[in-house]
């Protein structure tokens, strides 16, 4: 075997051996320490359970138990979650060592000199169980309990008591606030309101269901904005708690005496109520219960990536993310103004006039029915022109498809009009909307709509509906 193939086997045979040796260590650090295999080093009574209390990252939490339910030691009112203490007291039913390190002198080589976690229980007798350090190699961790010896034991026990007491505060509830009814945002530039409205006839189309609402005055609004907007609060989950009791004298310290934001939700609740009545089955029989509810939000100061909220009138004080803040704070009613071109309910448009290069033409729209060989029935639009049958659907399907290029407000329109569009409506309100497209520049239009504000819109698109409406009424000229 050449010399060269020996070191190269030499050198593998020692990073075996050396690796062995580290893997030992990571077991027995005391050389002259006794090893043992698996065993049951603590196993808890529940029916004897008294008290739990640990210490993690510098913080003593203590809870007494009855058998049933959890206190807090120091504070019968604390509002506490159940879920982890239960899951602390499952993780204690029986505590298993893989190895045993039997008269272990050095407990600061296993991390117990000053122990990571210290868990105390009290049941019929008072059981300290201290969690060291963390093994490199398999993730398990020294443990002692008093007699002696170190123990190493699923790394479980140390992550089921790394919790301080705020940890294991039960939060408020937020309701189910989905059925909107108002939205209102107090803040030192002003008050939001934010009405939601199905078939208001506050604007020309239906499709709009939220309103800025102001002295009586209602604004439509950009369904999906104003949503995302609102759902910030309907759809608001609590991040840290961070005071379970703060009284009147505490708020300050939050900025929660005067509030930066204060916002009210108004929601529809709905219960099933039981009537005292069965069904022929001899079932309960249950009617459906609306009410009006509110819910109102306080928001402090900030802290960090976090602000200090609270539900008001509540104790408790929580952080939510900054930026909720942020935008109620700052977002006014022009940015969640829409920026459709034209958004119409067709099955209410009776017909439209169409001005080009100076001439008008009247178009009548009917919804007709008709049934196929399979006997299957469907409904199409009928429009007609001079007393002719001509299909605008691509025209209008072409209009609703125009996209914002951004706010022409204030733009001049001198150039004039390249084509405008009267439609007649079968409604009490805006029974007629106009939408007048200007030209601009060698890219852009102006899109006016009668209830809206003026939008660019490309060129190109403009010039297609042109064409195609000349090519609908082209005959009518000969």
């Amino acid at each position: 075997m050449k010399r060269g193939k020996k070191l190269l086997i030499l050198a593998a045979v020692l990073i075996v051996v050396a690796g062995g040796a580290f893997a030992a260590l990571e077991f027995i650090p005391d050389e002259e320490a006794e090893v043992t295999e698996s065993e049951v080093i603590y196993s808890l009574d529940a029916a004897t359970l008294t008290n739990l209390s640990w210490t993690y990252d510098g913080e003593t939490v203590s809870f007494d138990y009855n058998g049933e339910d959890w206190t807090y030691a120091d504070d019968a009112d604390f509002p506490l979650d159940p879920t982890r203490l239960n899951t602390m007291l499952s993780t204690l039913e029986e505590v298993t060592a893989s190895k045993t390190i039997e008269a272990a002198d050095d407990l600061a080589q296993y991390g117990l000199e000053e122990p990571e976690c210290t868990i105390t229980v009290t049941a019929d007798a008072e059981t300290v169980i201290s969690v060291g350090s963390e093994t490199s190699l398999d993730g398990l961790r020294y443990v002692s309990i008093g007699d002696g010896s170190v123990y190493l034991v699923d790394s479980g026990i140390y992550s089921s008591f790394s919790y301080g007491l705020y940890d294991l505060v039960s939060k408020e509830a937020i309701p189910d606030m989905s059925d909107l009814v108002s939205f209102t945002a107090e803040r030192a530039s002003g008050t939001l309101v934010i009405d939601y409205l199905e078939d208001s006839g506050l604007a020309y189309s239906d499709r709009y269901t939220y309103f800025a609402a102001d002295g009586g005055e209602y604004t439509a609004l950009d369904s999906t904005l104003a949503g995302d907007f609102i759902s910030q609060i309907t759809g608001l989950t609590w991040g840290e708690c961070v005071d379970y009791k703060a009284e009147l004298k505490d708020l300050a310290d939050y900025g929660l005496d005067d509030p930066a934001v204060t916002v009210t939700v108004n929601y529809i609740e709905t219960t099933e109520v039981e009537t005292n009545e069965t069904d022929e089955d001899g079932n309960p029989v249950y009617e459906t219960r609306e009410e009006e509810k509110s819910f109102t939000l306080e928001l402090g100061d900030y802290a960090g990536e976090g602000v200090y909220a609270r539900i008001a009138g509540s104790e408790m004080v929580y952080l939510i993310d900054s930026a909720i803040c942020g935008s109620l704070l700052y977002t006014e009613v022009s940015e969640l103004l829409p920026d459709d071109v034209i958004l119409l309910d067709w099955d209410r448009t009776e017909g439209f006039d169409i001005t080009l290069d100076g001439e008008t033409y009247a178009v009548t729209m009917a919804l007709e029915e008709s049934t196929d060989d399979e006997g299957s029935t469907s409904y199409d639009y009928v429009y007609t022109l001079d007393g002719e049958d001509v299909d605008f659907t691509d025209v209008l399907s072409s209009l609703e498809a125009l996209e914002s290029e951004g706010s022409a407000e204030g733009v001049s329109t001198e150039l004039g009009e390249a084509i405008s569009f009267v439609f007649h409506r079968s409604t009490e309100t805006f029974t007629e909307v106009t939408l007048t497209i200007y030209n601009y520049d060698s890219t852009t239009c102006i899109a006016s709509l009668s209830e809206g504000r003026p939008q660019f819109v490309s060129r190109d698109a403009v010039e297609d509906i042109v064409e195609a409406v000349t090519a609908l009424v082209a005959p009518t000229e000969e």
